[in-house]
């Protein structure tokens, strides 16, 4: 399993250290040439190397079900089982020297990445990615995602302009419930994040 560009763990062990300078978890919407499926698939992909790990979900078929032209597929990393006060208690108790660099990491708050991707009318492709941090995690871990994503976004536009198939990028801030997967309240109906 990857633990991230950072080597800082990956799914529910991800970490980031405790003097980052993170921030609010931000969205990404591409304009890219090829296919929807294409689009999520690269997506994925760099998100996966971040650190983050692909649910099995059935979304695809939901979606169709629903008369949804997007595709989409999600991915989440963080805990909501160890808060950082109580991690730094264990580690005081273990007496190693490595322990010690772990007193400077805290445990990212769960974070589900919404990929979708749609067909557009002029033959270009619609990807987003969009962020959804958990309630249910520590506070102090709940911008601990963000340095991940922001390297994720950097990739796909790296690849996809290697490719040939960048059209343009745009970052976003927040996402309107407008029925595409990547917005909350169809997170929250579609996999019952909250």
């Amino acid at each position: 399993m990857t633990s991230g560009s950072d080597g800082l763990g990956s799914g529910k062990d991800a970490r980031f250290h405790f003097f980052s300078r993170s921030r609010v978890p931000t969205g990404a919407r591409f304009v890219l040439r090829g296919t929807a499926t294409d689009a999520v698939t690269l997506a994925v992909a760099q998100l996966v190397s971040e650190g983050f790990v692909a649910r099995e979900d059935d979304l695809d078929a939901r979606l169709r079900q629903m008369g949804s032209p997007w595709l989409a597929r999600a991915v989440e990393i963080g805990t909501a089982d160890v808060s950082w006060p109580r991690q730094y208690l264990q580690d005081v108790i273990e007496d190693t020297p490595l322990i010690f660099l772990k007193r400077f990491q805290r445990k990212i708050s769960p974070t589900l990445v919404m990929v979708a991707a749609r067909h557009l009318p002029d033959a270009t492709i619609e990807l987003v990615l969009y962020p959804h941090t958990s309630r249910k995690g520590d506070p102090e871990g709940s911008f601990g995602a963000s340095t991940r994503i922001r390297a994720s976004v950097e990739a796909i536009v790296a690849a996809s302009t290697a490719n040939g198939i960048f059209v343009s990028h745009d970052t976003m801030n927040g996402i309107r419930n407008d029925g595409s997967p990547a917005s909350q309240q169809m997170v929250r109906e579609l996999l019952d994040w909250r």
